[in-house]
Parts: structure tokens; C-alpha cells; sequence
């Protein structure tokens, strides 16, 4: 019996009347309590299976459950049975429910759509075990792959089963496997069978192999399992066993920012890099991703507008990585995109503490590229012109001065002065040997092996093998002569050691080929025959001394002649940068000699991101130098700053259709 203010209608809701307010007055309309449920689950249940579109995403689940049992080894193949084009995800990990019976396992799966067993784990259990499944809605993904999904799973002292799902149907079919013998295995295999066309094109062994590698990237890490696909269905020759391995990021990691705590949480990771504008490969750096407990969740921060994490530093197009919170929760079906929740938030605050200290790592990083692409680009430039005051002996080079331009001399050969350090060494074939080279280890970039003086006496004889040095350093040798180079074995005070000594000498390049000098049986000495043309490469020594081993390498040149200056304090010297974008010049020597370069000058600004062009401008403001210097006519400095502006307008705009062409690209890739 029912009070007053309450009574119940024949669907079970239940209807309340709201109390008389003070005044007297009733309310117009009754409320009403209730459960919301689904007039039609299954058809509740397509709508989950639909908004999986991606077959590749779908791949990803099933290979994620095999993982989340625990496999050591996980086999996707691509087959066809019987004529149908099918999918088969092969594990050998802990099985479907391990702690029931087959049957009632399967029955569990097929009827508890939507509820998923991991769900009650809390995020730092989910990051210990590195499960990922919450929704209890992964199989349904195989409506994007096929027509039919057939679950086999085997556990030690039980039958072998299956369960049977359909597209587009609401019923089911679990079954002992015919044929198969009740031995003590454990293993699960899911098979999905009339794969779609669309389908069989996205899971081609090496585009399935990629995509499970970068979606999968942090639990492959994180786990011992192997992972492989094996596409039976490729025609021809061509490879057909792929090994998944995780990608690696290009460019430099930034060190300085460690995992962040967040309170109630698992603490964020962060594994990010500093790309540079392209990869050795052209390949430009994919951005930020966002990842939960090792699995792929957001491609880039532009995903995580509803954070207000779509900002500078975590959207700047040089950096890639990931970062990695396990509290996140995604939307079911798709798997992408954050669910903006009380994780999220805490993850979003965790983010803008991080922001200051990886502004500041990129501000010192790339002030540190500019410095070294800097030297590089006046190396190249110093190259560019190498024998120049030979083959134009009527230019005067600029001034060189002070330890800044060592290796600026009129050879460019990379020594102060153009001077070859044992130029008496190169031999002709058949030749006999000139002065002895000086015998000081190091080369220029190494520190030197002081020698001891012959008054200063040891109590000790010297010690065994711990450096070997290769004299001299770097080796430079002109085009089709040979060159005597030495080794010589050291202890740890830098005392040449007594015991025996081998020395094996290797190659690398194409420069020239090694031989030993007839009559001497030792190893410490080995002849350089250089080819005819200038070619650049290494010369390793390792020597050996009982269980003992060294190991140096020296850089090796071959040039088209070893010059020694004529011409004392001229060369290449390396521009001073001077910053005055008001200032109309554009490069100008002082009277102290020193060569400067406005780096606030419009034309450089343009292209100071470009180091190619960069370094032409350089060059033709060093030509430029180079012409007012030799012909000392102040007429020419007009033509000559006008042939440097029209030559960088040019540049320019190559610099802009870059920069263009880079955005479109980017904005492709996004």
C-alpha cells in the first residue's frame, strides 16, 4: 500500500508528488525516478561496434589483450582458409579468464559487452600490470575487419572451446574445437574470417608491423614479448615476416625533465626530442604524442584543445616523443582523444609546472645548434675555398688572427697557417724516406701525450697497454703518393710501453689502400697509398698487448697538393657576427682585420634557418671581401653590395617556398 504522495504505474517508475509549497499552491506536473536502460541493447551494441572505424585500431585491441594476458609471444597472420581472406592473433599467455571453465570463460566474454574486468584495477595496478582493456568492448572491433570472430582458448586439464560472433547478428555459438585433443596447453587464438577489402589493404604485413609498433610503443618497451606478423597473402618474393620493434624518435632527447608526480596518480613520463628541420632521411618529426600506460592515445597535444593543452612548447613542430600518463581515460570504441575528467586535469596541471623548465631546455638547446651550426657552416666555408690562392693567385685573402682562425690559412687545410705538420713524410712510390715525422701523439682535437724528459728517472718501468696513438693526426697525403703513418703504444702515465706490441690497422673510405714497407717486420708502421682524386676517410689502429686492447682512428685527407703559406696571416677567417638590424651593411672588414657580418641585416634573417643558403650568403659576402681587398678600389664596393643584394632577394624567396612547403607538409601530416 502506497502512501498519499506516492503511487506506482504498471512500467515500474515510480511517480512523486511534490509537497504543497507554503502558500497553499500544488505543483503543475508530478516528477518521476527511474533506471535508464536500452529500449534495444543490441542495437546499442552495433553503435559501440561502428565507432571503431579504423581496422588497424581494431588489430591494435585484439594484440592488446594477448598482451594484457601476459604473452611472451604474440603471432599476427594474414591467411587465407579455404579461400577466405582471414586475420588469426595467436598468443601463448595466462588464457580467457584462466580461473573458470572454458565454457563458462567464453559465456562471460559474449554476455558482459560493456563491462570489463580490469576496469576496477586503479591506475597505478594498470601500470604495474600495464593492462589497458576497461570497456569490455575491444572484440567488437572485428566488425571493422570481418565478417565473423571465432575466439579459441586452451588451459591446462580443460577441453579446448570456442565462441562464435557475427556481424550484424545478436546471437552466439560456443563449442568444444572438433579435432582437438584435450593436451595440457595454454594458448588463445582469435581468428577473423571474410576479412573486408578495405581491411586486407590496411593490414599488409608491413603497414600492420608499423602501425602496432607506434601504437604499442611504450608496453613493447616495457614488456619481454616478441611480436610478429606474417603475411601469407603477398605475392611474389617479397618479404613476408615482419618482427614488430618499437620506432625510434629522431633527433636529440632533452635530459633534464623526469617524471612529474601528480597527487592520487601514477606519475607522467616524458620522453621528448629535439628534431631538426629534417632527418637524414627527409622525414620531418611527427609531434608530441600522447600516450596511457604505453598505449597511443592522442597523435599530438592539437587532440587536447578541451585541456587548453594545444599550446607552445608542447605543439612546436621541431619536438617528437611521447608523454605518457596512465590515469588518462580515452573514449571507448575509437581509443582516441582524452576524456576530460578529474585525471585529465590533474594531468593537464602536472603539464603547465613542466612548461618553464622545457622552454628553458629548448631556448639553451637550440642557442647551442645555432652555435654549432655556426662552426660548421665556417668549416664548410673555410672548405669551399681551399686552394683558392692557388688557382687565383691574384686575389689577397682577408687577414686571419688569433686562435679562432686556426685552419684558416690559404690551404684551408684545417692547420694554423696552411702548414702541413709533416708534409717531409709524403712519400712517392719508391721514394726514400725524408726527415722523421714528429712523433707527438694527439692530433689537433686531442689532447697531446706529453713525453717524458730523458733526465726525469722512474722507480718503475712502465706499465701495461692502456692508449695507443696514431702519429700523425689527422693524416693528410696529396693525390696518388704515400704517406708513413706510426702507432705508439702507451700506459696509463703516458710512458711508451716495452712488452710486445701488435698493432692491426683497417680502412675506411675511399681514400686509398694500406701496405707494409718491405723489410720491416714490425706492425707499429703502415703505408698509405692515396688514390688520384680528394676523397675524405678514417684509419683505425687497435693495438694489442696479451688481454689487453686500444683502439684510436685518425681522420684521413687526400688533397689535390700540401701547401705550405707563402702568404704569413692571410686566409678564411671566421666572421665576427655583429647584430644591428638598423644598419644597411651587410659585411665589413676593420681596421684591426677583423671581418664582420651584420646578423640583424634583413637578407640574413631570412635565411639564417636555411644553413645551405646561409652558408652561400657567407661565401659571397667573403667574395665580396675578398675583391675590395685585392683590387683596392672603392668604386666596386657599390656594384659589388648591389650584386650581393640581388643574388640574397633570390634566396629569399627559396628561403619562403620552404618554410611553405613545410607547413603544407606538416599540416598533411596532422
Amino acid at each position: 500500500m502506497f502512501s498519499d504522495d506516492r503511487t506506482r504505474t504498471a512500467t515500474g517508475v515510480q511517480r512523486r508528488r511534490r509537497p504543497s509549497s507554503i502558500s497553499g499552491r500544488r505543483s503543475r506536473s508530478d516528477s518521476l525516478t527511474g533506471r535508464v536502460r536500452a529500449h534495444d541493447p543490441f542495437e546499442l551494441i552495433r553503435w559501440l561496434a561502428l565507432s571503431q572505424p579504423d581496422p588497424r585500431k581494431a588489430l591494435a585491441e585484439l594484440v592488446q589483450n594477448s598482451l594484457d594476458a601476459g604473452a611472451p609471444r604474440v603471432r599476427v597472420i594474414r591467411m587465407r582458409e579455404k579461400g577466405v581472406a582471414c586475420l588469426r592473433i595467436f598468443d601463448d599467455g595466462e588464457g580467457v579468464i584462466p580461473e573458470m571453465d572454458r565454457p563458462e570463460a567464453l559465456r562471460y566474454i559474449a554476455t558482459h559487452i560493456g563491462h570489463s574486468r580490469k576496469r576496477s584495477l586503479s591506475p597505478q595496478e594498470r601500470l604495474t600490470l600495464m593492462t589497458q582493456g576497461q570497456y569490455g568492448i575491444g572484440l567488437l572491433g572485428f566488425w571493422s575487419l570481418g565478417q565473423m570472430l571465432e575466439m579459441r582458448t586452451s588451459v591446462p586439464g580443460q577441453r579446448s572451446h570456442r565462441l562464435v560472433l557475427h556481424r550484424d547478428r545478436p546471437d552466439f555459438l560456443i563449442e568444444p574445437l572438433r579435432g582437438r585433443l584435450p593436451l595440457d596447453e595454454r594458448w588463445t587464438e582469435v581468428v577473423v574470417v571474410g576479412l573486408h577489402r578495405a581491411a586486407q589493404a590496411a593490414l599488409l604485413g608491413r603497414r600492420a608491423a608499423d602501425y602496432l609498433a607506434s601504437e604499442l610503443r611504450g608496453q613493447l618497451l616495457a614488456r619481454e614479448v616478441e611480436l610478429t606478423v606474417e603475411d601469407r597473402m603477398s605475392r611474389g618474393r617479397g618479404q613476408k615476416l615482419f618482427h614488430v620493434r618499437p620506432p625510434r624518435f629522431l633527433g636529440e632527447r632533452l635530459e633534464g625533465i623526469g617524471p612529474v608526480e601528480v597527487p592520487g596518480y601514477p606519475p607522467v613520463r616524458f620522453e621528448i626530442y629535439l628534431a631538426g628541420e629534417e632527418s637524414a632521411d627527409g622525414a620531418e618529426p611527427h609531434g608530441l604524442a600522447v600516450y596511457a600506460a604505453g598505449t597511443l592515445v592522442a597523435e599530438g597535444f592539437h587532440a587536447l584543445g578541451g585541456l587548453g593543452l594545444d599550446r607552445s612548447p608542447w605543439t612546436d613542430p621541431r619536438l617528437s616523443g611521447m608523454v605518457d600518463f596512465p590515469g588518462l581515460h580515452v573514449a571507448p570504441g575509437s581509443r582516441r582523444g582524452v576524456v576530460v575528467d578529474e585525471a585529465a586535469q590533474a594531468f593537464s596541471r602536472a603539464l603547465a609546472a613542466v612548461e618553464p623548465v622545457l622552454a628553458g631546455l629548448l631556448e639553451s638547446l637550440e642557442r647551442r645548434r645555432a652555435e654549432d651550426l655556426d662552426r660548421t657552416l665556417i668549416r664548410d666555408l673555410q672548405r669551399a675555398f681551399r686552394d683558392f690562392y692557388r688557382q687565383r693567385p691574384r686575389y689577397a685573402m682577408l687577414p686571419v688572427q688569433g686562435e679562432r682562425d686556426q685552419g684558416a690559412g690559404p690551404g684551408g687545410d684545417g692547420v694554423k697557417g696552411g702548414k702541413e705538420e709533416a708534409g717531409a713524410d709524403s712519400l712517392t712510390p719508391g721514394a726514400t724516406e725524408g726527415p722523421p715525422v714528429d712523433e707527438q701523439p694527439g692530433g689537433l682535437d686531442r689532447p697531446a701525450i706529453e713525453a717524458s724528459p730523458v733526465e726525469t728517472a722512474y722507480l718503475l718501468p712502465p706499465g701495461p697497454l692502456a692508449m695507443v696513438s696514431i702519429i700523425p693526426s689527422p693524416v693528410r697525403v696529396e693525390c696518388g703518393r704515400t704517406r708513413r703513418v706510426r702507432a705508439r703504444a702507451f700506459d696509463a702515465d703516458r710512458r711508451q710501453v716495452e712488452e710486445p706490441v701488435t698493432f692491426d690497422w683497417s680502412l675506411a673510405g675511399a681514400v686509398g689502400v694500406l701496405s707494409r714497407e718491405e723489410g720491416l717486420d714490425s706492425s707499429d708502421q703502415i703505408l698509405l697509398l692515396a688514390t688520384t682524386e680528394p676523397a675524405e676517410g678514417v684509419l683505425s689502429v687497435v693495438a694489442r698487448s696479451g688481454v689487453l686492447e686500444a683502439w684510436d682512428e685518425a681522420t684521413v685527407e687526400v688533397l689535390e697538393e700540401l701547401l705550405s703559406s707563402t702568404r704569413s696571416g692571410e686566409g678564411i677567417p671566421e666572421p665576427e657576427f655583429v647584430l644591428q638590424p638598423g644598419a644597411p651593411w651587410r659585411s665589413r672588414m676593420l681596421e684591426d682585420g677583423r671581418w664582420q657580418v651584420n646578423s640583424g641585416h634583413r637578407d640574413y634573417r631570412t635565411i639564417a634557418d636555411v644553413p645551405a643558403l646561409k652558408l652561400r650568403y657567407l661565401a659571397m659576402l667573403f667574395a665580396k671581401e675578398v675583391v675590395l681587398r685585392s683590387y683596392q678600389d672603392l668604386r666596386l664596393e657599390k656594384p659589388l653590395e648591389q650584386l650581393v643584394e640581388v643574388a640574397a632577394y633570390a634566396d629569399r624567396n627559396l628561403a619562403s617556398k620552404r618554410r611553405r612547403q613545410r607547413r603544407s607538409n606538416q599540416a598533411r601530416g596532422g
